[in-house]
């Protein structure tokens, strides 16, 4: 027969079934709330370290802007060498058809104030090209007692400070521009394919000139010919002599050049909209 609880057990069974209720609410209700509490604050963490990051990135938008344009600025100073004039149509519309034909219209007026008279004249049709730098390669020549001899990297620096510009140029990104080339044949006087090559040479635009061929140097001074004389005696027999004459001729001369015509469309302006 069990004996009747005493008050101080009681109070003992009362505190204990109060702190098991406590511990049994701690983990079925508080533990996954506070899990969840430390899941949001490792959340809010690493999401305030990407936020810190991109504001870090936002900060320095300025000066990228400010980088930009500077890069934008240099760079067109170098495209406007190669923006021709002779092909603002063209860049204006994407139209490439009349490409041959505009070329034809800027050259005609400069050979008609030449006054040379052209026989042949043809273009090649837009292409792409690809622009080279140029530079010089110095022929450095290695060997055996050289490479023993140099005990300090003396000569290794010197061979490499002599080749320092060829090697950076060789690894510098190319470019491909439009080009038109034109070839043609006129004749006229000294002077004035003198004048022509000199209005091509003027020209601001991007015209490079590959070949040039003069068929003669003299323009008709002084050229000596052999030619062929008749004459009949009294008995009527014909004598064929050849005699040397010398023909000044008209002073004229035929050129034969081809132009290569660069183009390419400006830079646009940055949109940092």
């Amino acid at each position: 027969m069990m004996r009747e609880m005493s008050y101080r057990d009681k109070m003992i069974l009362v505190i204990m079934t109060a702190i098991i209720i406590l511990a049994a609410g701690f983990f079925a209700l508080i533990r996954p709330k506070y899990n969840k509490l430390v899941a949001d604050r490792d959340d809010y963490e690493a999401t305030k370290t990407e936020w810190e990051g991109i504001d870090a990135k936002l900060q320095q938008i300025p000066t990228l802007e400010e980088n930009i344009k500077k890069e934008a600025s240099e760079a067109e100073k170098t495209a406007e060498l190669f923006v021709n004039s002779v092909f603002e149509p063209v860049n204006d519309t994407f139209d490439n058809l009349k490409a041959n034909y505009i070329l034809d219209q800027y050259v005609q007026p400069m050979i008609d104030e030449c006054e040379l008279e052209v026989s042949s004249f043809a273009t090649s049709g837009i292409a792409s090209q690809t622009l080279d730098y140029y530079y010089y390669t110095p022929n450095v020549l290695t060997y055996s007692l050289l490479e023993n001899a140099d005990i300090n990297g003396k000569y290794e620096q010197q061979v490499s400070d002599l080749l320092k510009e060829s090697n950076t140029l060789s690894q510098k990104e190319t470019a491909e521009v439009m080009t038109n080339t034109l070839d043609l044949t006129v004749r006229g006087s000294r002077e004035n394919l003198a004048l022509f090559l000199d209005k091509i040479k003027e020209d601001e635009n991007a015209i490079r000139v590959t070949s040039v061929d003069i068929a003669d140097y003299t323009f008709g001074k002084g050229q000596t010919r052999m030619e062929t004389v008749e004459s009949t005696d009294e008995e009527g027999n014909v004598t064929t002599t050849q005699r040397e004459v010398t023909d000044n001729g008209d002073g004229k001369s035929e050129l034969t050049l081809s132009l290569t015509f660069y183009n390419a469309m400006p830079i646009d302006e940055p949109d940092f909209s």
